[in-house]
């Protein structure tokens, strides 16, 4: 009874979100290695030629003034630099617009292969939203995050009926190992489980993580589970209001490479560094240094200065963090497989077309099943009106009235 329950609520979840499903796996795949695909074309625009070697880059505040000029409308909120001499500057305008800048020129060399990046952009916005735009993004993260939670649920309720009655070679190679040979209802009952049952442990993960990115309820319950407090919402202490009649003191910003220098202090081998240009009125900025150039998480740490004086303020390397937000921040890279850097890229997109494959097979099974079903209720149909009995009309009763 149980395990007729859970096939029940894995059939029906299926049926119900199979789609979405399908279309949020279609699009993983397509998001596999975005990272490293952008990277790629934008390489003529990320490499830069030093004048001669050993030559100094420009001060940040020259450079700035450099991206400034070349966008007046527009005000850069952040800056990633690298050791390499042969790297240029990303400087960023909030998530809008992305320039890589000559750090020897202060040239603007262009936003890079924008085909490219608006394409992929475009992807991960139909995987999140469905493309929605505005006020209707609500309504497409409202979607996605239910069959995020119901693929969650899938995952767990597969392995359930998965798991073999008896234990035999025989049982085991009949869920166990995908067979290409055979085809109709046993191939895809057969890929149906052998490909849940191999990808299932990725799909579980990046379906969990999914739930806890798309609910921040899912995200309350890591730090509920771990017995830690959630961070507070950083907010930037802008300086007190003058005095009435009083003329106000100028708020004195210190240079932007001094904030870069605190930075290579902390971490003297240290792979890239991201400064956050502080806002007009800021008391403090932060910096994330990591040493590593890749998006482990354990590799990055913050770091927070005075505007004024470049002082360090605080220290937070990832090791530091409580167990809830360390295990929260790592769930954000499961989801991508970018925590276990390109291996687990394409563990995650291995799986991903494996939920593609599972989708298929599910709706085939289940169409199967509803087919055969109806087939059966016309058939016992039609044999009640054939069988004669006290349910049966007679003919000379119908012929008289």
């Amino acid at each position: 009874m149980i395990r007729k329950t859970i096939f029940w609520i894995h059939l029906s979840s299926g049926v119900v979100t199979g789609v979405v499903i399908l279309f949020m796996s279609v699009t993983g795949v397509l998001l596999t290695f975005q990272s490293q695909i952008v990277d790629y074309a934008n390489r003529d625009y990320a490499t830069v030629h030093p004048p001669h070697p050993g030559a100094a880059r420009m001060d940040m505040d020259a450079v700035l003034t450099s991206v400034r000029s070349a966008d007046p409308e527009a005000e850069p909120t952040s800056v990633t630099i690298r050791p390499d001499p042969a790297e240029a500057y990303v400087v960023r305008y909030g998530r809008a617009k992305t320039v890589f800048v000559d750090p020897y020129t202060g040239e603007v060399r262009g936003e890079g292969n924008i085909a490219v990046r608006d394409f992929l952009r475009e992807i991960m916005y139909w995987h999140r939203w469905f493309g929605a735009e505005g006020e209707n993004r609500a309504v497409g993260r409202a979607v996605t995050g239910a069959c995020n939670l119901a693929f969650c649920l899938l995952t767990v309720t597969g392995l359930y009926i998965w798991w073999p009655r008896r234990w035999s070679m025989a049982a085991l190679k009949a869920v166990f190992v995908p067979n290409f040979k055979i085809k109709g209802k046993s191939r895809d009952f057969n890929w149906h489980n052998s490909f849940g049952i191999w990808c299932l442990p990725a799909l579980f993960l990046i379906s969990l993580s999914g739930v806890v990115i798309s609910y921040r309820w899912a995200g309350d319950l890591v730090y509920t589970l771990t017995g830690t407090e959630p961070p507070q919402r950083a907010a930037q202490t802008a300086s007190e209001p003058a005095t009435p009649g009083d003329e106000p003191a100028p708020f004195q910003v210190a240079p932007s490479e001094s904030f870069l220098d605190a930075a290579r202090k902390q971490v003297p081998e240290w792979a890239y560094i991201t400064l956050n240009l502080p806002k007009e009125g800021a008391e403090t900025t932060t910096l994330t240094v990591s040493e590593m150039d890749n998006r482990i998480p354990l590799t990055r740490s913050t770091l927070i200065v005075s505007t004024t004086d470049a002082g360090v303020v605080e220290w937070i390397p990832f090791t530091s963090l409580n167990m809830g937000r360390q295990i929260r921040t790592w769930l954000r890279w499961i989801h991508t497989g970018e925590a276990a850097g390109w291996f687990g890229q394409l563990i995650a997109g291995v799986a991903s077309a494996g939920a593609v494959v599972l989708v298929w097979t599910g709706l085939s099974l289940a169409w199967r099943r509803f087919r055969r079903f109806n087939i059966t209720r016309q058939n016992t149909a039609s044999t009640t009106r054939d069988i004669p009995g006290e349910f049966a009309e007679e003919p000379h009763l119908a012929r008289t009235g």
